[in-house]
């Protein structure tokens, strides 16, 4: 394509960010400014933003940002653009049909980043080329700016990305080959015209000036098809390395020939290429002799392997450029060897084939500006070979505070950020959803409100490096491709959607040994009891839940959540299983690289299993201690994979059937739940003699939230006749017991301490300070059961009409201690059908008779030590009291 052509305003080509709107937006709250933000933002980034507005209220900045688009002085309730004044490229909100003759062509710029670009008026799964994307004129974001992280000699000179599947890996490889590339995939003044629209120019504008198409670059793709027996490797490398070799090719046949065919741009030296000629005749000799063995055995190899250099040899004499190599997927041919070829020399054969190919390239090699490999899995261990031990590994997990690699050049890289996801939803709902226009601006704001919660829900999760909500780009684009579906929010099911989980298949690793089994049930069930803890306590804590209440989320909003790593459940459930899962998923182990020698022949160890699941997305890194399910649609995989195994094993399918135990709420055993609850609450750091009642009620409704799995229901600030009940736990309706167990009714009642405070932890530990607490706690205790019988008992026997008994529960929290006291009642029903709810007495224990014995209850604490879960029975009720 000529330059003239790119100089059409009605030209096809016209993206990815191809826009006559200059004006960049460089704002962002002042929170995430300061040096303690987790955000992923970097130096560059931070001086990106400094341009603007550090302390501007958030009113001040939406209304800034307004103008900055479109000269309007405000913003809309829903978030829109107010009318008026727009400058080309603004994208106005109107009631007109979104047909794509009213739709702006020019990029979204997201404020919540400086980073997000997005253009591009339809979405489409699959493609990946940059010249793809301007043909069909398909939705792009922009990931440009982390091309120079990826550059910089900080992060080595031969580098690994490890990342799951679907995460826009190939989309950044080939951004970042037509931006250093000589020869692109476009003219050059085409493609200079495109980036110089994208985030890498306005944040790195000295790095983009002096790489800009500076580099000879060769990619190699090891994404299909991938050989199966050693005989096939040859000519599974010969296509390989003819396709990633064809372009240069073509280019030196072209100057031999003394053709320019586009060439021009390139400033050759005629005479440097008489000069070269011998070299290049002797790399094109090369190509033929490659190109006409079709029946390529093993000795012919050795041709093979040496192609990529000598390519770079040849081009440095032309270019004095060293050459940059990618290689996209590069674990596939030693993870396919893995799988499918049961003999174990052919395997090493073919492993070793690989290893030595990548060295002849990658390694001793003068002629190598940078290399670049990505893939998903750690094949270090099982046949990439110590030859190759020059390449600097990165993992989701590197770039951690306190992990070895303290930066992660691919953080910005892969994946999309909530301002990412943000921009799109925006872009689709107001420029292409055919039911918009029949939505008022109130409704609009809601429903897009609504869309970012869901893909926070069951799309986020993943983290890379020092950036967290990261969103799967696949499940993203899916998701909002059924949007044209649609009419509202209540006809999106996501349960329904294994966007991301259905393009791969987890049958590699669902056979297991039996001495294993075990370790494998522990391991799931703490993912799955923790995974569902963190959901429901995160609905209650943090940036999303402060912004749930809200009528519509703005930019501001969203830079907020955004800047913000999600909030962790306190209750340290299973502390030991927690680090040791941990270690297997991060750390890697000379064991868990033998066993996968027999991956796809014979059953894993658990260990083994967990280490891929991590490296293939279903569990992410959290900290550097901890790891987890990333969301609710890889926790269903899960759930169905354990079930699969189970199964297999003929073990118990019931992931949390050892936590319902441990918690006895399944089984109407308070007791067990006292000690179970107070194990992990003084694990809890840092609650304090102020901690909110609100707040005690998060935990203890995150704790409780695996019974939802076993049929129970859980309603906090649940109506009663007379107030609101804290918190009611019971039977869901169509909840079928498998057992003869008796069905509870739970209702509890919160306070938290409202005594007289201590100004130091160690007053606050005496014996004397500790029998004062006691007593007070108690007796709120027995006042939160009191509020129970007066506010709410009518309304709660009705509600438990259906159940065998109701249990209820006043609770008082001191830091992370509690006194809970708890009175049974059991349904009777008389011969007319009236019910009636008896108490049916704790046995044991003491009977007080008088208030004075009341008072005198946390006198009982003199022989327990500071912590101790102390349990006793008064007046046939059960106390348990840690103080």
């Amino acid at each position: 394509m000529s330059s003239e052509k790119n100089a059409d305003p009605n030209n096809k080509r016209r993206g990815p960010l191809d826009s006559g709107h200059e004006k960049r937006l460089r704002c962002e709250s002042s929170q995430q400014l300061q040096p303690e933000s987790h955000s992923g933002n970097s130096e560059d980034d931070s001086r990106v933003w400094k341009g603007a507005l550090g302390a501007c209220t958030r009113l001040e900045v939406d209304n800034i940002l307004c103008e900055a688009l479109d000269g309007s002085p405000s913003c809309q309730p829903d978030g829109s653009l107010a009318t008026g004044g727009h400058e080309p490229g603004s994208q106005e909100v109107d009631a007109q049909p979104c047909t794509p003759e009213n739709r702006s062509s020019q990029p979204s710029v997201s404020q919540g980043s400086p980073r997000t670009r997005i253009t591009g008026r339809t979405i489409q799964l699959g493609l990946c080329g940059w010249a793809n994307f301007i043909d069909e004129d398909a939705t792009f974001v922009d990931k440009s700016a982390a091309i120079a992280d990826v550059m910089s000699p900080r992060a080595g000179k031969v580098i690994a990305g490890m990342y799951p599947r679907r995460m826009g890996k190939t989309t950044f490889l080939k951004t970042l080959v037509n931006f250093l590339d000589i020869v692109g995939d476009m003219p050059r003044i085409q493609r200079e015209k495109q980036f110089r629209q994208c985030a890498l120019y306005d944040m790195h504008p000295e790095f983009f000036e002096e790489n800009f198409a500076k580099y000879p670059v060769i990619m190699l793709d090891f994404k299909t098809s991938c050989p199966k027996s050693f005989d096939d490797v040859p000519s599974y490398l010969r296509k390989s390395v003819l396709a990633a070799t064809s372009k240069y090719t073509e280019l030196l046949w072209n100057l031999l020939d003394d053709v320019d065919s586009g060439y021009e741009h390139l400033s050759l030296d005629r005479d440097a290429i008489k000069r070269k000629q011998r070299q290049i005749r002797r790399f094109i000799n090369r190509v033929n002799y490659v190109e006409e063995s079709h029946n390529t055995k093993t000795t012919h190899l050795s041709a093979i392997s040496g192609m990529i250099p000598d390519l770079m040899e040849t081009l440095y004499g032309l270019f004095g450029r060293r050459s940059v190599l990618i290689v996209d997927e590069y674990d596939a041919p030693f993870m396919s060897a893995l799988c499918h070829v049961e003999d174990a020399k052919e395997q090493a054969n073919i492993q070793q084939t690989y290893s030595e190919f990548l060295c002849e390239s990658l390694k001793n090699n003068d002629y190598l500006h940078k290399g670049i490999l990505v893939g998903v899995f750690d094949v270090r261990g099982v046949g990439l070979g110590s030859g190759l031990n020059n390449v600097e590994s990165y993992m989701a997990h590197s770039g951690f505070a306190g992990a070895r690699l303290t930066e992660n050049p691919f953080q910005h890289a892969f994946g999309f950020t909530i301002n990412d996801v943000w921009g799109l939803i925006n872009d689709y709902v107001d420029n292409q959803w055919p039911h918009r226009p029949a939505i008022d601006h109130l409704e609009l704001g809601r429903f897009k409100r609504d869309l970012l919660v869901g893909c926070i829900q069951h799309f986020d999760g993943y983290r890379i490096g020092q950036v967290h909500h990261v969103f799967n780009p696949y499940a993203i684009l899916s998701l909002i491709r059924e949007l044209r579906l649609v009419k509202s929010l209540n006809d999106i099911d996501y349960s329904r959607y294994s966007f991301w989980t259905e393009t791969g298949s987890m049958k590699v690793v669902e056979t297991i040994k039996a001495s294993s089994a075990q370790d494998l049930s522990r391991y799931c069930k703490y993912l799955s009891s923790s995974f569902l803890r963190q959901s429901e306590y995160r609905q209650h804590q943090g940036p999303l839940a402060e912004h749930m209440s809200l009528d519509f989320i703005d930019d501001a909003a969203v830079g907020s959540i955004g800047s913000q790593e999600q909030p962790q459940f306190p209750l340290d459930v299973d502390k030991e299983t927690r680090e040791e899962l941990a270690d297997i998923c991060m750390v890697r182990s000379g064991d868990t690289f033998h066993d996968m020698q027999s991956l796809g022949h014979e059953p894993l160890q658990a260990n083994t299993i967990m280490r891929l699941l991590y490296q293939a997305g279903y569990i992410v890194p959290i900290a550097k201690d901890r790891v987890g399910i990333p969301n609710s649609e890889v926790h269903r995989a899960l759930e169905q994979f354990y079930e699969r195994v189970a199964t297999q094993l003929k073990i118990s399918t019931n992931l949390l059937e050892s936590i319902h135990e441990e918690m006895g709420i399944y089984k109407c055993d308070l007791q067990r739940f006292s000690r179970s609850l107070h194990s992990c609450m003084v694990s809890i750091p840092g609650l304090g003699e102020d901690t909110s009642e609100r707040f005690y009620q998060t935990i203890l409704s995150s704790y409780l939230f695996p019974a939802t799995r076993s049929g129970y229901a859980i309603h906090n600030e649940a109506m009663m006749e007379n107030g609101r009940a804290d918190t009611l736990l019971f039977p869901a309706p169509g909840h079928l017991r498998s057992d003869s167990t008796p069905t509870s009714y739970y209702i509890f009642e919160l306070k938290s301490y409202d005594g007289k405070t201590t100004p130091t932890s160690s007053k606050r530990t005496t014996v004397g300070n500790r029998h004062k607490v006691a007593n007070h706690v108690f007796k709120q205790a027995m006042q939160a059961q009191t509020q129970i019988y007066e506010r709410y008992y009518p309304t709660l026997a009705d509600k438990a009409r259906k159940c065998d008994l109701i249990h209820v529960v006043g609770i008082s929290f001191w830091m992370n201690r509690f006194c809970m006291i708890v009175t049974r009642r059991k349904r009777a029903e008389s011969a007319n059908g009236a019910i009636s709810w008896p108490v049916v007495r704790y046995e044991g224990g003491i009977e007080i008779r008088d208030s004075v014995e009341y008072e005198q209850l946390g006198d009982r604490l003199e022989d327990a030590e500071n912590g101790i879960l102390r349990e006793m029975v008064v007046n046939g009720h059960f106390v348990a009291l840690t103080i």
